[in-house]
């Protein structure tokens, strides 16, 4: 249950990754060098945002699982709407910061209360399990733009953000549950 929610999260990532550079060319014009951009700047805040999230270790985990999806929605759907590209790098900024901390917030919540010698195990389970939403985000945009548009696909990714939404604290709390009666 928790690598399907954790592919929701690898969804709405990669579909950034993958889309970001068409998205600057296709809709604002830009030229190749300025949308391969956008994939490096989501890459870029991406990575920091890890970083710092790591380091703040005083930030709740409901907290950065709810917060991260509803700034990687936010993020997403002011890209749909973007009408420049500076704006746009900005706006993907915005949603790399919030779709960074999802998975291995997620990963950490999920794995918290599996004993040691299992750890790894799990750990890799869930993360195989969600790596599909890795596989799968881009097509889910490539299906949705080849039937509307690429801004309206876009605003596809950000469902997928708040279904995540929906799913991790419930399902986090399920798993805090079970581990609280194993012990």
């Amino acid at each position: 249950m928790i690598g399907l929610v954790g592919a929701l999260a690898f969804a709405v990532e990669n579909a950034h990754q993958s889309w970001g550079a068409v998205f600057l060319s296709d809709e604002l014009h830009a030229p190749p060098g300025i949308a391969a951009l956008a994939p490096a700047t989501f890459a870029a805040f991406a990575a920091t945002a890890r970083f710092a999230s790591s380091a703040a270790r005083g930030l709740k985990p409901p907290l950065l699982l709810v917060g991260g999806s509803l700034v990687a929605a936010i993020g997403t759907v002011i890209v749909a709407y973007s009408d420049s590209v500076w704006v746009a790098l900005v706006r993907f900024a915005v949603a790399a910061t919030g779709t960074s901390v999802l998975f291995p917030t997620l990963l950490s919540v999920a794995t918290k209360d599996v004993p040691e010698a299992q750890r790894g195990r799990a750990t890799s389970a869930v993360g195989t399990i969600a790596y599909l939403g890795f596989l799968l985000g881009p097509a889910y945009v490539g299906l949705l733009a080849s039937t509307t548009n690429l801004r309206t696909a876009l605003v596809g990714v950000v469902i997928l953000a708040l279904v995540y939404t929906l799913f991790c604290l419930p399902v986090t709390r399920r798993l805090r549950t079970q581990g609280r009666r194993r012990t």
